[in-house]
């Protein structure tokens, strides 16, 4: 849904312990807050994407095939990727979901995009969000909290007693 519940984020952080959650369109990397849950912990939050999504086939003057969806997604990755060498790193974000992109003349648009991100070796890491937030516990976990809970054997599920 593009709007969430106001208090969407409040009953993830104090009733699902969550590892992150992604409701939120606000920035290039992932990012902590602590305004939720009645004990003030860190909460990881994972930015979500409209724009590198393959939803954009369903909607008025989105893709019409895969061919624009994988142009659309190397120029942005390769713009990302010039930043992120002048010492800005960002993370780009695909919304990708099987009803859409796994049609076949769209598939192979994704398949090409990630032939290019593969090209471009270690200065592009694929991966799914559990991995980036258990990289975001390990390596930016916020000062004065403490020490940043083991996540390492959390799996996809994202769910934790944290």
């Amino acid at each position: 849904q593009t709007q969430p519940n106001v208090n969407t984020r409040k009953f993830v952080v104090e009733e699902g312990g969550f590892l992150y959650d992604s409701d939120s369109y606000s920035d290039d990397l992932p990012y902590w807050t602590m305004d939720y849950g009645t004990k003030k912990k860190p909460h990881l939050i994972i930015p979500y994407t409209l724009s590198e999504n393959d939803m954009r086939f369903a909607i008025p003057n989105g893709f019409s095939h895969g061919g624009e969806f994988s142009k659309y997604l190397k120029d942005s990755l390769r713009c990302l990727v010039e930043e992120g060498k002048r010492g800005s790193p960002k993370m780009m974000s695909v919304g990708l979901h099987c009803r859409l992109v796994g049609r076949p003349g769209r598939a192979a648009g994704l398949e090409e995009f990630l032939d290019y991100a593969k090209s471009f070796g270690d200065d592009v890491w694929i991966c799914r969000r559990d991995e980036i937030a258990k990289h975001w516990y390990k390596h930016h976990y916020p000062e004065g909290y403490g020490n940043a809970p083991d996540v390492s054997g959390l799996g996809i599920a994202m769910r934790s007693n944290m």
